[in-house]
């Protein structure tokens, strides 16, 4: 089954984001909750995690 990643609620009124390095790579095998990518906002840096285990078929954002 495929999984397409969105931006979570970042809280504090953080509505969107840019990728600053994508932590995998395609074809690489993930666990549930293995961080996928770093996130950078106005305020911070987040890791969002994988939503499943599985392989990466591809990235569609550049860093």
């Amino acid at each position: 089954m495929a999984y397409e990643l969105k931006l979570p609620d970042l809280g504090e009124g953080l509505t969107e984001g840019e990728v600053a390095r994508w932590l995998v790579s395609e074809g690489q095998e993930v666990a549930e909750d293995d961080p996928l990518v770093e996130i950078q906002t106005d305020k911070t840096t987040v890791e969002i995690p994988s939503p499943a285990a599985g392989t990466v078929t591809r990235i569609l954002v550049a860093e």
